[in-house]
Order: structure tokens, then sequence, then C-alpha cells
């Protein structure tokens, strides 16, 4: 007996399947290789105008402003002194009530209009 036509065969149905896989991962890599290089290519360049870069250099600097920075070096320098220290003495009490007094000097020098007694309220709890 001699066969005649397309046989169904596990040979044949696995190569079927194979192939259909083969051409299902190429596309998908080709897929995946021209979106890279269209991200690639593709400069997002976004362009201001003159008053919109007027704005942002205003905004930095009134950002740049409102920093406390001499609050900032003022805890600096105390953290130096205070990490600096190899011991640890215990102080008593007046000394604790004058150093936190000078404290809060310096943070009224600082925020001239900020409300120092509740600033105050806050160590004292």
């Amino acid at each position: 007996m001699a066969r005649v036509g397309w046989g169904y065969s596990y040979k044949r149905t696995t190569l079927v399947v194979c192939s259909i896989n083969i051409v299902a991962a190429l596309f998908v890599l080709h897929s995946l290789y021209n979106s890279l290089y269209i991200n690639k290519t593709s400069s997002n360049v976004v362009k201001y105008t003159e008053d919109q870069i007027r704005r942002m250099e205003e905004s930095i600097r009134v950002r740049n402003a409102a920093e406390p920075i001499e609050l900032i070096k003022l805890v600096k320098e105390i953290e130096k002194e205070f990490f600096g220290q190899e011991r640890v003495v215990e102080l008593s009490r007046p000394v604790k009530i004058k150093i936190t007094d000078e404290i809060l000097l310096r943070l009224k020098e600082l925020n001239g209009n900020k409300n120092v007694s509740v600033q105050q309220a806050r160590l004292n709890h």
C-alpha cells in the first residue's frame, strides 16, 4: 500500500509546531529590536520658551534663598562638637538651662519672625 497525500504523524506535527514557534520567536525578537532602536534614535527633547526658563530659574533661586543655610551650618558645627567628643559628661541642671537658652537665642536670631515660645515649650517637654 502506498501512502497518498499528507498523512498525520507525530514527526510532521512536531515539525509544524516547532516551525510556528520559531517564526513567532523571530517576530518577537524583531519587535523588541525595533522598539529599542526607535527609543534610542528618537530623542525626547523638550523645548521650553524663554518665559518658562525664566520662571524655572526664579523658582530655583527662591528655593535656594529659602534654605536656612546658617541654621544648617550651626547644626553641623554642633554635630561636630557633639560627635567629636569621646566621653560623655553629665551636665548639671543650671548648665543645661544655660545651653538651652543659648540655643533658643541663636534660633531666635535666625528666625526672627518665628514663634520662639512654641519652640521653647517643645524643647522643655
